[in-house]
């Protein structure tokens, strides 16, 4: 049974996000894309993992068959970020994961500010064309001020 441990994440200098984000890219550098290949490949179950994934802290068993089927991974830097106890080979894994990882949060970033410019913009078009439906809005949906009277 896996349990949440309170106060995990608000333990001084420990990053929960930073830790999930690990998680995960060490079983992508692993495994791929899929959770439930990776539980089967420690052994474990694929809703234990997914908790591991969400912020639950790995026992100290899980850490030992990490450990045991993944030689060079390194439980320090899964825990605390540190790459001393890496292999060289999973140390270069990490960090081009990372840096994907760096290029893939700023290419959503800059989707969404496409997307909110053009929904602005599809949004003015359509006042545009359809200022009659603006007021129509206006009189059905007063604002509250009005509904009182003052």
């Amino acid at each position: 049974m896996v349990r949440k441990i309170n106060g995990f994440g608000k333990l001084q200098g420990f990053d929960v996000e930073a830790y999930r984000r690990r998680l995960r890219i060490m079983r992508e550098i692993i495994s791929g894309d899929n959770q439930t290949d990776f539980a089967k490949r420690l052994d474990v179950d694929f809703k234990r993992w997914s908790n591991y994934e969400r912020g639950y802290p790995i026992p100290r068993e899980v850490a030992f068959i990490l450990r045991e089927k993944f030689p060079g991974m390194s439980i320090e830097w899964i825990w605390f970020g540190s790459m001393d106890s890496l292999s060289a080979s999973y140390r270069d894994k990490i960090l081009l994961a990372e840096k994907l990882d760096i290029e893939r949060e700023r290419d959503l970033a800059d989707m969404e500010k496409i997307q909110r410019k053009l929904t602005a913009s599809a949004e003015k078009r359509a006042e545009a064309l359809h200022p009659k439906r603006e007021k129509r809005k206006k009189a059905l949906h007063p604002s509250k001020r009005s509904d009182r009277g003052d």
